[in-house]
């Protein structure tokens, strides 16, 4: 059971298209899809309330770890009392062991240490009399050192960071020593200027906030008291740098996607020549017009073979280690070589930690891909925002699901699993098959909006959102569907639900696994998420091909009840369905127009016929399928692991693209 507890008196209330959230290999990442328990009225602790000012060094206030501890993460933030801002902020560590700081650009850094001692630090900052930077004077340093002691208890907050006002922030309290934790008690203290933190939720050892709305950068601080199963106790704190933030409320994200970004933006590599123009016009709180391809053409108005730098010129992330992953990515995986000919139709590339779940937005012409897919180490993987899908509730009424999956080998394709309490280090083969599906479907919708064909007529003048509303500019998934258009009414109304929301009516909550099965294997859609959009369907189509083309990786579907089926039995699946020869020529359509430099319709001879699922078998059980996959050992998954790998299977993989501002 896990209890709020607000200082002071001071109660709390609770109150597009892309592709992300966590791949089949990190189902132990997936936050539970229950409904967050509303806190009860609070009781009011005892002791100190307020948030403390722990050192102070050339008129900066320092906040952080009173209590420093090896193997724990230690926060430290920076605050400057006659400062609505600071800018241009860069720790440096200047003693004691070497510290990765992973988001040194920011008002709050964390950082494990392994060996107690002395720790010093110098932070750069620009104090702004507002949130304009037009109002900031020069930079100052302060310094400040920290003596880490050896660990007394066993629990540790992920991740002290920085979060812009109204931006959705979580935190997570880990056992250390081996230990499960049986409850979490959470207390606020009163942050700088008595903010306090908003529309708080909690699942198991998650916290869910929305930070303050502030007048100066503010910082929050939260107590988490732990009673492991063994009883136990521990305590941790976690710090939360809030940015003061220039924000239109007409501006297209907050206005058209009810979204609040990251100012924690920053061009990967600084000299890009497109730094700025990066920086102001894909992902701000500010931005309310679509930049022209002037003065941010698509990559393939530039040039036709860009090469790995080029396209890191385009790249804008939240944290340095995702533009390098990213990096990585394109340098060592076999689909690198599709990926710079497919990024030649965005403007740029997004990567924050916020982002969740990925999408592609024509208005920017840029795809804004969830940092998730990219983590090696579990400390990039401790800077990930762990906000559930919202949409994780949708199609809760109906009696059947339709779960979908990557396999290879007679697995999971990625294989790996990676419970985030044992904080291990996830392999590039599983980074890859985590990215490409993600990325070939991002892109499949770029390509739809700006396909190759038209790369060279774009007027620079225009912008991409003014281009697209051109009367004589229609997406390609539009012709997709006036030559060979989805034929089942009730499939797309379903996926309205399922997908979109909407409630479900008598006649949908009756629809059994059967009569989906009947609908499903008469139409020619890859899987369920085809019916939802036009656009989803076009994409759905070209990443399906190429992840069997290029990886191996075959695609599964299924429909299987949802009513007293607790082993997952299916009622009919089938793989690698994008390959039966009625869907063929709409496979064909996407990829020669989407990829024109593969010869698809050869390639299509070359891939597996589609295979269907023993419907006496679950829909584990069917990872194995055909004559040749009898000899292989069937992967056992136990009961908790199956219900993680439903939930993973059944997610909505992408948001739907932000609707479109007028302009």
């Amino acid at each position: 059971m896990n209890k709020l507890l607000i200082s002071a008196g001071l109660l709390l209330t609770i109150n597009g298209c892309g592709g992300g959230g966590s791949s089949v290999n990190n189902n132990d990442n997936v936050p539970p899809t229950s409904t967050p328990t509303q806190p009860t009225t609070p009781t009011v602790p005892s002791g100190p309330s307020t948030i403390s000012i722990i050192a102070q060094n050339n008129g900066f206030d320092f906040y952080g770890d009173a209590l420093p501890e090896t193997g724990k993460n230690i926060g430290l933030g920076i605050h400057h009392p006659t400062a609505a801002k600071l800018i241009d902020i860069k720790w440096t560590q200047t003693s004691g062991d070497a510290l990765p700081l992973i988001a040194d650009h920011t008002n709050v850094i964390s950082f494990s240490p392994a060996s107690s001692g002395t720790y010093s630090f110098a932070v750069t900052a620009t104090t702004c009399a507002n949130e304009q930077d037009s109002s900031c004077g020069t930079a100052s340093t302060a310094n400040i050192s920290i003596n880490v002691q050896p660990r007394t208890n066993d629990a540790s907050i992920r991740l002290d960071h920085s979060a812009v006002e109204r931006g959705r922030v979580s935190v997570r309290v880990d056992p250390l020593a081996g230990k499960t934790i049986d409850s979490v008690e959470w207390v606020q203290s009163i942050g700088i200027d008595a903010v306090q933190a908003q529309d708080v939720e909690e699942q198991d050892n998650r916290l869910f906030f929305e930070a303050p709305s502030v007048t100066r950068d503010s910082i929050l601080q939260f107590t988490a008291n732990v009673t492991f199963t063994d009883n136990t106790t521990a305590t941790d704190d976690v710090f939360i740098g809030v940015r003061n933030s220039d924000i239109d409320e007409d501006g297209y994200f907050p206005r058209y996607s009810d979204n609040i970004v990251s100012e924690n933006m920053f061009a990967h590599n600084p000299s890009s020549p497109y730094k700025a123009a990066i920086e102001r016009c894909v992902y701000t709180n500010q931005i309310a017009s679509s930049c022209p391809f002037r003065e941010l053409p698509l990559i393939g108005m530039d040039t036709m073979d860009p090469s790995i730098d080029d396209i890191m010129d385009r790249v804008l992330v939240s944290h340095q280690w995702m533009g390098d992953r990213f990096r990585q990515y394109l340098q060592q995986s076999q689909v690198g070589p599709d990926m710079l000919r497919l990024l030649r139709g965005v403007t740029a590339i997004v990567i924050s930690y916020e982002v969740r779940p990925s999408f592609y937005w024509a208005v920017t012409g840029a795809i804004y891909l969830d940092a998730d897919n990219f983590w090696l180490t579990p400390l990039e993987r401790d800077t990930l925002n762990e906000i559930p899908d919202y949409r994780s509730g949708f199609g809760s009424d109906l009696q059947f699901i339709m779960p979908w999956r990557y396999v290879k080998n007679n697995d999971y394709y990625p294989a790996g699993s990676y419970p985030i309490n044992d904080r291990g280090s996830r392999s590039f083969v599983d980074l890859e098959g985590d990215i490409s599906w993600l990325m070939y479907h991002e892109l499949g919708h770029s390509n739809d909006f700006f396909p190759p064909a038209m790369w060279n007529s774009l007027s620079l003048n225009r912008s991409p959102l003014q281009t697209i509303n051109l009367s004589n500019n229609n997406p390609l998934s539009d012709e997709l569907d006036e030559r060979f258009p989805l034929s089942s009414r009730q499939m797309h109304e379903l996926a309205e639900v399922n997908f979109g929301g909407e409630d479900a009516n008598s006649a949908q909550r009756n629809t059994t696994a059967q009569d989906v099965t009947n609908l499903f294997i008469n139409d020619t859609a890859t899987g369920f998420y085809n019916y939802y959009t036009t656009r989803e369907d076009y994409a759905s189509l070209f990443e399906k091909f190429m992840m069997k083309y290029r990886l191996d990786a075959d695609s599964d579907i299924a429909v299987v009840s949802s009513v007293n089926n607790d082993d997952y039995r299916v009622t009919w699946g089938q793989r690698n369905r994008f390959n039966d020869p009625a869907l063929q020529q709409r496979v064909l359509f996407a990829v020669t127009n989407i990829l024109p430099e593969l010869d698809a319709a050869a390639i299509q001879q070359t891939l597996p016929a589609p295979q269907l699922m023993d419907p006496s078998k679950t829909w584990f059980a069917n990872l194995r399928i055909g004559t040749a996959a009898k000899a292989a050992t069937l992967p056992t998954f136990s009961l908790a692991q199956q219900q993680q790998r439903i939930q993973q299977d059944t997610r909505i993989p992408f948001k739907p693209g932000v609707s479109l501002p007028e302009e």
